[in-house]
C-alpha cells in the first residue's frame, strides 16, 4: 500500500512594499530611506523590492529573530504582531482579577544578552502606555521592563547596541542628529547612526528586602541615569 503524498501549497505573501510598510510601523521608521538605515541595507535594495514586487523573506526572518514579531502578521497580514506573549489570570487575595503575561527575561553578560526564561508580569500597567512588545532585563537587584518598539531614542534610559555590545544607558538627544549615552561618569556624544537602539525602558523593578514576591516598580518619569 502507497503512502497517500502531503501536498505542501504555496502561501500568497504580500508584496515587497506592504511587507517595508510594516517594518516601518515596527521600528517607527519615518521613511525608506530611515528604514533602510536601520536594516543596514540600501535603499536602492528596497526601491527594487518595490518596483518588482519582491518579498523581503531575509529580513523578515531577521526581523522574527530579533523582535519576535510574527511572520504570518509580517510576510501573510494574519493575526496579531506579537502573539507569543501567553496571557494568564490569577485570583488574589482581594475580590479583583488581575492579567499577568510571561515575558522573556535576559541578563546582560559580556555585553551580549543571555536568556534566564520568562517573568511574569501586570499586563494592566503595559496596557497604561500602550506597550504590547517588552522584555525584561535583569541586573542584580533591579529588572529593567523595554519596549522593544520604542527604538528612537529621545530622553531616558535605553537598552543600546554599540559596536556589537549591549548596555543600557541614559539617552539624551541633542541638535544635529546627536546622542548624549551616558556610560558612568562619562559622557559619549555621538551621532545617531553609530548605534541600534533596540528599546527604551518603560519600568523598573526592585526587588525588597531580598524577598522574589516584593518588589517595587518605578515608572519612566521617575528612572534617571545615575
Amino acid at each position: 500500500m502507497s503512502k497517500k503524498q502531503v501536498s505542501l501549497p504555496s502561501y500568497d505573501y504580500l508584496t515587497g512594499k506592504q511587507v517595508t510598510e510594516r517594518l516601518c510601523e515596527l521600528f517607527n521608521a519615518k521613511n525608506m530611506r530611515a528604514l533602510s538605515q536601520m536594516l543596514e541595507i540600501s535603499p536602492s535594495t528596497i526601491a527594487t523590492w518595490h518596483q518588482r514586487d519582491i518579498c523581503p523573506y531575509e529580513v523578515a526572518i531577521r526581523t522574527h529573530l530579533r523582535k519576535g514579531v510574527s511572520l504570518k502578521w509580517l510576510l501573510l497580514a494574519e493575526g496579531d504582531p506579537y502573539p507569543n506573549a501567553s496571557p494568564h489570570t490569577y485570583q488574589p487575595d482581594k475580590e479583583e482579577t488581575r492579567h499577568l503575561i510571561d515575558i522573556d527575561l535576559f541578563t546582560i553578560k559580556n555585553g551580549q544578552l543571555a536568556e534566564q526564561g520568562i517573568m511574569t508580569f501586570d499586563q494592566s500597567l503595559l496596557d497604561e502606555l500602550g506597550i504590547t512588545n517588552v522584555i525584561a532585563i535583569r541586573d542584580a537587584e533591579n529588572t529593567y521592563i523595554v519596549d522593544q518598539e520604542s527604538t528612537n531614542a529621545v530622553n531616558g534610559i535605553y537598552l543600546i547596541e554599540f559596536d556589537g555590545f549591549f548596555s543600557l544607558n541614559a539617552i539624551q538627544r541633542l541638535p544635529g542628529k546627536k546622542l548624549a549615552i551616558r556610560f558612568q561618569d562619562t559622557t559619549l556624544t555621538v551621532n545617531e547612526t553609530e548605534l541600534n537602539v533596540t528599546g527604551q525602558v518603560a519600568f523598573l523593578t526592585t526587588r525588597l528586602l531580598n524577598a522574589s514576591s516584593n518588589h517595587f516598580i518605578r515608572e519612566p518619569d521617575t528612572l534617571s541615569g545615575e
